[in-house]
């Protein structure tokens, strides 16, 4: 596996970028370290496409794979005193740290917090909720339509439901050469990841789809958002955290990678060892791109 080979992180954890971004429940980019440097340095993408979806006042929120309630307090603002907050998540250290999230926040005795998986039936009645949002999590079912259908029946009628996702076909990272480019965003995972330990399933292209996955499913009245966030020199402290763990994952450990050739891997390589001179984020030019999208519709 290329991702074995020895990479430079600069996390400054002697782990690797892949360990580190692993959550207890084996998926990559799903742990509480990479979630919150990189949510803190996507929280104003975060927070604008969270007010596209139209949260009121005295709404009772299903966030589904809420990871540690990083969305909690922006949440808890939307939908006021007399709204509510539930949050399901399937990896336990997640709520855990959920917990200790809220433990001192003014709306926690409005938060419940429930173990459960995007992959099976939701443990709530039909209508249970005026309005589901799932951030960051439907890109790991394999069957999405059916996850949307099952959000769409515990939220009552006219009720909505939101899911805010990943889109890395925007995904630009240099300086490096056109075809090189070309080759690792056509590594990009987008399926089942066959041969990978850490994975079943992961689609870093879904958030162009998500609406034609709302229309699928059946809700109405859909409008979807899509934004970029760039990264360029001079970075943040959050920035730079994030940029050091995460461009190497990209370059050397994602799933998909193993597919480049010889060449192509070593030059990527090359670019994310932090002791190269071409090492990536210490060139002035240098520039990261993602995308994140954004549906929202009616049942």
């Amino acid at each position: 596996m290329v991702a074995e080979h020895g990479v430079g992180g600069g996390n400054g954890r002697g782990e690797s970028p892949r360990s580190i971004l692993q959550s207890d429940s084996g998926l990559d980019l799903a742990s509480d370290f990479w979630m919150h440097r990189h949510f803190r340095a996507m929280a104003a993408l975060y927070n604008s496409l969270l007010n596209e979806a139209n949260l009121l006042p005295g709404d009772h929120v299903l966030d589904l794979g809420c990871g540690s309630g990083t969305h909690f307090d922006w949440i808890a603002a939307l939908v006021g005193d007399d709204g509510q907050i539930t949050g399901v998540d399937s990896d336990p250290d997640n709520l855990a740290q959920a917990r200790e999230r809220i433990a001192d926040k003014p709306y926690r005795d409005r938060v419940m917090l429930q173990e459960g998986s995007l992959t099976e039936p939701l443990p709530f009645a039909d209508g249970t909720f005026d309005f589901v949002w799932c951030a960051g999590s439907l890109q790991y079912v394999p069957t999405p339509v059916e996850t949307i259908r099952e959000m769409m029946r515990v939220v009552r009628p006219g009720g909505r439901v939101a899911v805010q996702d990943v889109e890395m076909t925007s995904m630009l990272l240099g300086p490096m050469p056109d075809e090189l480019l070309i080759a690792l965003k056509g590594s990009l995972p987008r399926g089942y990841t066959s041969g990978d330990e850490h994975h079943d399933y992961v689609d870093w292209l879904i958030g162009h789809k998500l609406r034609s996955y709302f229309v699928a499913a059946g809700l109405r009245e859909i409008r979807g958002v899509l934004r970029t966030r760039v990264y360029t020199p001079p970075f943040t402290e959050d920035e730079r955290g994030f940029l050091d763990v995460a461009v190497p994952y990209l370059s050397t450990g994602s799933p998909g990678i193993q597919d480049l050739s010889y060449r192509q891997v070593l030059e990527l390589q090359r670019l994310v060892d932090e002791n190269s001179p071409d090492y990536l984020l210490d060139q002035p030019d240098f520039i990261f791109v993602e995308g994140r999208s954004l549906a929202v519709g009616i049942r």
